[in-house]
């Protein structure tokens, strides 16, 4: 016999919650979602549905939680399995069937069979729901772990754009493993299957309230689209009624809190623009990778990444994950190439995560595509984990494959008996894709690549908080590199030169940098050098500043410093608790050798936390991460200029203010934030402000 879970699907109100669908019923999946989105057709009219209006639906995270039964199991696993799982059903409860090893492959069966029907029946019929109706399918899958039996590549492939997830994470500690794999399961299943397109649930923090400038979300930003996430889904903007109660509302304790109530959102543009030069970027082209890496048939991704990152991941040479359908039914050999049908394109397999034990089909596969020509690298599986699996024709095919000590010759194709595939690549004569100087200091620099038709584009991430002064090499020649700067949109040449088949490139990435270098223009030239800018501080502005506050936020209306100093410091509790827009106003007088139209930049020095910039009237700009330096040499004039720099900080000081005995709140929440000793966070403009000449 078999029960129901009881488990219900959360969060909802009362009138829309029930038992939770079964996930192994493809026909209850679709009665599900056609009842459902008959419901918001009749709210929204037929024309609201698809192109216009609801266009597109949503699966989170799976988190409902263990099911492993549905009416039609044993029809279902007799049909993929090949046998009569009845006798086996025992094994189910604990008792030994045969030998504890026959159990345990049953039980492998029995759970590959969820895994199959997770994907087929509840993913697969959710994704043509979908079409029918004319929505796009984002899918995310596991995200976390194993919170359930299922392939995580398996799950997202029916989707029209994988979805994966990235929780926030302090500096100074690493993002949770399981996040890392679920990030590059949902790339790889858009290199592959072609939708190209890679979502993720962006930036999502848990008991932060309000506590994220765009300066503490570009690190968390550009870790995703190094991963191959180029579609950020910000996680999360909650509807907001009023404009008087404020910050407002939340989702409880998670979240972003993007929307127009926080502090800078009228200063958020060059933040998103950010977001959308490099999703822009990312999308351009096809994803390129030299490595197809099988993870294995035992574990998702999220599973094999849960305590760390998975091993033998090569680190200067691009990958895609692929799991047994795609070996399967997406890999076939062109020139000695692995290529899937979306034109992904791979020198060689990688047998990782859990391969050392491997289905007798998924086997015979890996050999058809190597006596065809692939190459693959990988230590010989010790045995299958199925039931059904003849060990001797397992063992047959094993000793074929891996018939000598180091390398072996099967077909047009080559085996290696290695757990080293960057090692293997060189051996083949392919140099890293990207690499750094291989010193003990070696930059923490990740990378990403994109080929166009023409060119090639590569994204770099700094991760850590100091500068990094290096030489990169890429391994394509023939082109001039040009660093293109997302945060401005700027381009500019660079300095290289050839070697081999590589263009090396010095480089400089500040803190926490990110930035592309492009291929594009073709040139025979073996090298070129420009000269690094040279920067001339001209002058120091320390005039008398006035600062005027926001008004309807506790603080007076304006103040007079003689010296800038974090308004967190003033002991004046409206200004030191203030949350809003603080305006600093001074004049400079432009130094005599200096003309309007020169390379002349503004230095703001340390800014908490963004901050726009006027000059004589005429806005100059925004800046919202380290160096915060603004071009302003076309706004300036000969003799005095009027100097107003807006900066706005977060919400944390007022929460925190509103939280000391005895205070008049300014604020309201839907949640707990902030008690009253916690550490306010440095606001305003602190300078020195600086004007730096530029000579080129």
């Amino acid at each position: 016999g078999y029960s129901l879970t009881g488990k219900t699907n959360h969060p909802a109100p009362a009138e829309a919650t029930g038992l939770e669908v079964d996930k192994y019923d493809g026909k209850a999946v679709r009665k599900y979602l056609e009842t459902y989105l008959a419901m918001y057709r009749e709210a929204v009219g037929p024309e609201l549905i698809g192109h216009k209006g609801v266009n597109g639906m949503l699966t989170d995270s799976i988190e409902v939680g263990a099911a492993n039964w549905t009416a039609g199991m044993v029809e279902k696993f007799r049909a993929l399995r090949g046998y009569d799982p009845t006798p086996w059903l025992p094994v189910l409860t604990g008792a030994v069937i045969g030998s504890a090893e026959q159990s345990e492959a049953f039980l492998y069966d029995f759970r590959r069979t969820l895994a199959d029907l997770l994907a087929t029946e509840h993913y697969a019929t959710v994704a043509e729901v979908a079409r029918q109706n004319d929505l796009t399918l984002y899918g995310e899958a596991l995200e976390d772990g194993r919170p359930v039996i299922g392939d995580d590549l398996a799950m997202r492939a029916h989707a029209s754009v994988p979805m994966a997830a990235l929780w926030n994470f302090n500096r100074g500690t690493e993002p949770r493993h399981t996040l890392l794999g679920d990030m590059k399961g949902a790339a790889s299943v858009a290199h592959i299957y072609g939708q190209n397109i890679v979502a993720a649930e962006s930036m999502t923090a848990f008991m932060s309230p309000w506590a994220f400038a765009p300066a503490d979300l570009k690190r968390l930003i550009d870790l995703e689209f190094v991963y191959g996430v180029n579609r950020p889904v910000i996680h999360t903007s909650v509807h907001h009624p009023e404009d008087d109660k404020l910050p407002g509302l939340s989702l409880m304790i998670f979240g972003q809190y993007f929307n127009r109530h926080e502090t800078w959102a009228p200063m958020a543009k060059p933040w998103v623009d950010y977001m959308a030069r490099s999703s822009l970027l990312l999308q351009d082209g096809r994803y390129f990778a030299d490595v197809a890496y099988f993870y294995g048939e035992e574990a998702p991704i999220t599973a094999l990444f849960k305590e760390k990152t998975i091993s033998n991941l090569p680190t200067r040479y691009a990958y895609d994950f692929v799991n047994a359908d795609i070996v399967k039914s997406q890999l076939t050999v062109k020139d000695g190439d692995l290529v899937a049908a979306s034109g992904a394109r791979f020198k060689v397999l990688y047998l990782g995560g859990t391969s050392s034990r491997m289905t007798l089909g998924t086997l015979n596969r890996i050999a058809e595509l190597v006596k065809a020509g692939a190459t693959v690298v990988g230590m010989p599986p010790t045995m299958s984990p199925a039931l059904g699996d003849d060990p001797q024709r397992f063992k047959a095919a094993v000793e074929k494959l891996w018939a000598g000590t180091d390398m072996t010759n099967y077909g047009k194709g080559k085996v290696y008996r290695s757990s080293d595939s960057e090692a293997v690549l060189a051996q083949l004569g392919v140099a890293p894709d990207f690499d750094t100087a291989a010193d003990a200091g070696k930059p923490d620099v990740l990378f990403l690549h994109r080929r166009l038709d023409d060119g090639d584009i590569y994204f770099l991430t700094n991760r850590k908080s100091g500068e990094e002064s290096f030489e990169a090499k890429f391994r394509v020649v023939g082109k001039q590199p040009e660093l293109w700067n997302a945060i401005d949109g700027s381009i500019k040449a660079l300095s290289y030169r050839v070697e081999g088949d590589t263009t090396v490139v010095p480089l400089q990435m500040n803190a926490e940098d990110a930035f592309f270098v492009v291929f594009r223009a073709p040139t025979a030239e073996k090298q070129r050098a420009i000269p690094a800018p040279e920067y001339q501080v001209v002058a120091t502005i320390e005039s008398p500043w006035a600062i005027h506050f926001q008004p309807g936020r506790g603080a007076p209306e304006s103040l007079t410093v003689q010296t800038l100093a974090p308004l967190d410091k003033n002991e004046v509790d409206g200004i030191r608790y203030f949350s809003g827009i603080a305006s600093y106003h001074t004049n400079f007088e432009l130094p005599e050798n200096l003309q309007q139209g020169e390379l002349l930049e503004i230095d703001l020095g340390k800014v908490g936390d963004v901050a726009e910039v006027y000059i004589n009237g005429r806005k100059a700009g925004t800046s919202w991460f380290p160096p915060y330096r603004l071009a302003i040499g076309d706004f300036v004039q000969q003799g005095v200029n009027t100097l107003e720099v807006r900066v706005a900080n977060l919400w944390v000081n007022q929460l925190i203010g509103d939280a000391q005995p005895g205070a008049k709140k300014m604020t309201f929440v839907a949640a707990p934030t902030y008690v009253p000793d916690a550490p306010l966070r440095p606001s305003g403009l602190i300078g020195p402000v600086k004007l730096i000449k530029t000579a080129e």
